[in-house]
């Protein structure tokens, strides 16, 4: 994933992805290429929760 990239950006680039794919001019040669990206979008935003998750896990066990 490139330098930068966020939760929010992922979520954002996976929307036009899903766009792209569902438009009735959508240019079957780019299907497989857009479906590749969209795969490593989610795994990122897959990722980024279960990090989410264990941070905010630990935060509150470090509360009570």
């Amino acid at each position: 994933m490139e330098e930068g990239m966020t939760y929010t950006k992922a979520v954002t680039e996976l929307d036009e992805l899903v766009k792209k794919m569902q438009a009735p001019d959508c240019n079957i040669d780019n299907l497989s290429g857009y479906t590749k990206r969209a795969k490593e979008l989610l795994d990122f935003c897959r990722a980024k929760l279960t990090a989410t998750d264990e941070e905010l896990k630990r935060i509150l066990e470090a509360i009570n």
